[in-house]
């Protein structure tokens, strides 16, 4: 008796010492699956920006990890309003989430000029941005798993009520939207003003505006073929959609398959650009074919719009956001493509 109460003096102790040290070891033998709770911004019926991630890269893993790893989407913005979902996911509401990152700027301040990045999610993971991006959601307690629509640059386009031919007439216009355009706005000439994507509609048939910015996702989603006379070509920028998760719930997912979640996410990254490119295209057709016109800008009013809308919008982001963090992201973003 004696002999079994010195054994249990001894192992008790070294089995409580190796499960402080190592409880993700522990707790990954028990059998019992880690499940990640994930939201969307985007609606279930949304092909292109929910029904495809869940397919392609959700579904895929849950099956590659065997029942050791669960991503169970509960919805889009149904379960949570798109607005709420980043402090969501820093709390532990939920474990993750698929979010523009301009959305949530305040909570992990740098971020919200991600989409003015020149590069593909490829060349980011290579050249610093991605870790820097991380690096400024670990300060916020959150882990930057990637870009949830990694798209070409392009992704924004300009729908107007009035046609535009040379700089000149762009000043003037009425232009509303989320914040993300204001800089864009005010360096090309015209008066911003906020308007929530519900607001997108009423607001162009009413005349409250004379355009706004946006993707054909959200113009299409919104009705705006209907209210809209022409589509300014070229379009700018990339999405800013990405996936943050809780960091304190990814320190609590083995090694093996916190790799494996980075490694499809750069896999789903790459198949998502030619494919959100083609949809892009069907998209523009389907909008222009209900009877909005296209205005293709000249080759030097093209590059001006373009590039006044990119320096717009860094202007716009450092006068909100001043400090360390955009200055580095300025940095990182300006640097030279290899």
């Amino acid at each position: 008796m004696k002999k079994c109460k010195w054994v249990l003096s001894i192992v008790l102790p070294l089995i409580t010492i190796i499960f402080i040290i190592n409880p993700v070891t522990v707790t990954a033998q028990t059998g019992k699956p880690i499940t990640l709770n994930f939201v969307s911004f985007a609606p279930a019926a949304n092909v292109v920006e929910f029904q495809h991630i869940k397919k392609e890269f959700f579904d895929r893993v849950n099956q590659i990890a065997k029942g050791r790893l669960v991503i169970n989407v509960k919805g889009g913005p149904e379960v949570i309003p798109p607005f709420n979902l980043g402090i969501a996911v820093k709390n532990g509401t939920i474990d993750m989430a698929c979010i523009p990152n301009a959305f949530f700027e305040d909570l992990v301040p740098g971020i919200g000029v991600t989409h003015l990045s020149p590069f593909s999610a490829a060349e980011e993971r290579k050249n610093g941005v991605y870790e820097a991006i991380n690096e400024l959601y670990r300060k916020a307690g959150l882990f930057y798993l990637g870009r949830g629509e990694a798209t070409e640059h392009g992704y924004f386009i300009m729908f107007l009520n009035k046609p535009v031919e040379k700089p000149a007439d762009f000043k003037g216009l009425r232009l509303g939207g989320t914040t993300s355009f204001h800089g864009q706005y005010r360096e090309l000439g015209a008066v911003a003003s906020t308007l929530q994507t519900t607001e997108y509609n009423t607001a162009m048939e009413r005349g409250t505006v004379d355009g706004l910015s946006t993707s054909l996702y959200i113009a299409m989603a919104y009705g705006l073929q209907g209210v809209t006379k022409y589509v300014i070509q070229p379009g700018f920028w990339r999405s800013s959609v990405a996936i943050p998760i809780n960091l304190a719930k990814w320190n609590t997912i083995p090694s093996d398959l916190q790799k494996l979640l980075i490694h499809e996410m750069a896999a789903y990254e790459a198949k998502f650009a030619p494919y959100e490119l083609e949809q892009r295209n069907a998209f523009l057709k389907k909008f222009t074919g209900a009877g909005p016109k296209i205005i293709n800008l000249a080759p030097d009013v093209a590059k001006w719009f373009v590039d006044a809308s990119t320096e717009g919008a860094w202007k716009y982001a450092e006068e909100r956001q001043p400090g360390e963090a955009m200055a580095k992201m300025k940095q990182l973003l300006k640097q030279k493509q290899r």
